[in-house]
């Protein structure tokens, strides 16, 4: 990932990683764990597949568009936002996230969801210190619990 590390947030997951993988890269499930996202064209993830996304942040509707930057099967998946309706591009470059899969045991593993991004002024970076980290870690840990209830069920 290209952007400053900016915060990380992990579960432990009662599932394989194999199951836990095949959530992440089945863009047709994507609004089934990650509460924001409404609707998305993807199908299947890879590496430096775009994916555009209808989301609702806060109660205000908007468009994201993503790439897949980062795809080491079964271990690790990122991506970085192109473009979005919200601000982010105007506030950040190379703002992005990734999974990591640790595997515990045969059906157990520790998911590891980090965020990354580049404030590009001086007031993006007094955003990320006061609202942005705290936004970025309540999303982390939405996608982590919807993909855990997920797997789990």
């Amino acid at each position: 990932m290209k952007g400053k590390f900016q915060g990380q947030d992990e579960a432990i997951i009662n599932a394989s990683v194999d199951k836990i993988w095949d959530i992440l890269i089945d863009g047709k499930v994507l609004s089934t764990w990650m509460p924001v996202v409404k609707h998305t064209d993807s199908i299947k993830e890879s590496l430096n597949a775009v994916r555009h996304c209808e989301v609702d942040m806060n109660g205000k509707m908007g468009k994201v568009s993503e790439q897949c930057v980062l795809f080491k099967e079964k271990k690790e998946i990122g991506w970085e936002m192109l473009s979005d309706e919200f601000g982010f591009d105007k506030m950040f470059d190379h703002y992005g996230f990734n999974f990591e899969l640790v595997p515990i045991s045969n059906n157990q593993t520790k998911l590891i969801n980090r965020g990354y991004g580049n404030p590009k002024h001086f007031f993006a970076k007094i955003m990320n210190v006061f609202m942005m980290k705290r936004m970025a870690s309540k999303m982390r840990n939405q996608a982590l619990s919807g993909i855990k209830r997920l797997a789990e069920s």
